[in-house]
């Protein structure tokens, strides 16, 4: 979604008010300036800091998708391809393994179905974070390191915590789950479980998805403010194409980790129909790998300009990041587009509890 408001384009600070997931970060990269509503030149994006003092890169003019680019355009991407796999993947492994192999209550799974996702919640505070305490005088690539180090380590530790025996018992010759039984009048009842336990285990696997999830949130935003850096170094005839590249990039990881979920934890043991699959535990291991894979791409490819400022400072001062962000809220474009983005949620994220059991004891997925 790219919204078409024209508000300060300079104010790159402030932008993770207007991005969780479901909102792209298009308002920075549109063109607009500060002036009147009939001004249509737009000025060079060099210029951007000159009235707020914010710290200035020199980032090529000719934008991050010139070929003299290359090798910063793949990191980029790979950045934002990460992000979909991980983002797509792990969140899809909740239902399988939840419902179908632990078989915990409705509440508790769509519990873990909040929890898993709760990380995206805290983007504008680790946006503040790498926008105001800069490592080594760089902004972006220390975070992203060190959100893919933080989530690969985690999903290595999933990998190497396995699961307990599944809840239900295994009919040994078709390798299904027995939950119905037939008593001597014909009646049929729910089975009796093997390991009844397995229901009351689920909490440590949700916290360590979690934490894994809040890994690669931090590359995410760390990504996200040099994907508005980029953006402003647009021509004006290209602007806008970075950011459609860079979530076409991260819609086409996720479609492709929910489909190697879809396909490889389909089988009879996470309620699925194959009899042959991988396990939690493996899955979590190949989400681990493109996880610290971005490590080194993210110190080698991405290409991240040290920010400096004519005072010679290179990153802001909370106090002048809240009072940006203030301005900001007092625009009245950016108003309505804020109650968008609490209201959007408000309204499309109503559920109810009986959703897995609805999928899992109705539709028979």
């Amino acid at each position: 979604l790219r919204l078409p408001l024209c508000i300060q384009d300079h104010a790159d600070a402030s932008r993770r008010l207007l991005h969780p997931p479901g909102l792209h970060a298009g308002l920075w990269g549109c063109g607009c300036h500060k002036g009147k509503p009939e001004d249509t030149e737009v000025e060079d994006a060099s210029n951007d800091t000159e009235e707020t003092g914010a710290p200035r890169t020199d980032m090529p003019k000719s934008g991050i998708m010139s070929r003299s680019e290359r090798k910063a355009y793949y990191g980029f991407c790979a950045q934002y391809f990460a992000v979909g796999i991980l983002y797509g993947g792990i969140p899809s492994t909740v239902y399988p393994v939840f419902l179908g192999y632990l078989n915990v209550p409705s509440y508790v799974y769509a519990s873990v179905t909040v929890i898993s996702s709760l990380p995206w919640s805290f983007k504008f505070f680790f946006g503040l974070l790498n926008d105001t305490v800069s490592i080594m005088g760089l902004r972006r690539k220390p975070y992203m390191m060190i959100g893919w180090t933080m989530c690969g380590l985690f999903l290595v530790i999933l990998f190497m915590t396995p699961l307990p025996a599944p809840y239900w018992c295994i009919d040994e010759e078709t390798g299904d789950y027995i939950k119905k039984k037939t008593l001597p009048d014909g009646s049929h009842h729910a089975a009796d479980p093997c390991h009844a336990e397995a229901a009351e285990m689920g909490g440590k696997y949700s916290i360590l998805m979690m934490l894994a999830a809040l890994g690669y949130v931090i590359a995410d935003v760390a990504a996200d403010g040099l994907l508005t850096e980029y953006a402003k170094a647009e021509p004006l005839e290209k602007r806008g194409s970075t950011q459609t590249t860079a979530y076409l990039t991260r819609t086409l990881g996720q479609a492709c980790s929910s489909m190697f979920v879809g396909v490889f934890m389909n089988s009879k043991l996470y309620n699925g129909s194959f009899d042959w699959g991988l396990s939690f535990e493996q899955v979590c291991l190949c989400f681990a790998l493109p996880a610290m894979l971005m490590v080194p791409i993210s110190a080698l490819l991405v290409h991240e300009p040290r920010a400096t400022s004519d005072d010679g400072k290179s990153q802001f001062k909370c106090s002048e990041y809240f009072a940006m962000c203030w301005e900001l809220l007092k625009s009245k474009a950016f108003f309505y587009a804020i109650l968008y983005v609490f209201l959007t949620p408000v309204i499309s994220g109503i559920s109810t509890t009986a959703a897995g059991q609805v999928k899992i004891s109705w539709a028979g997925v």
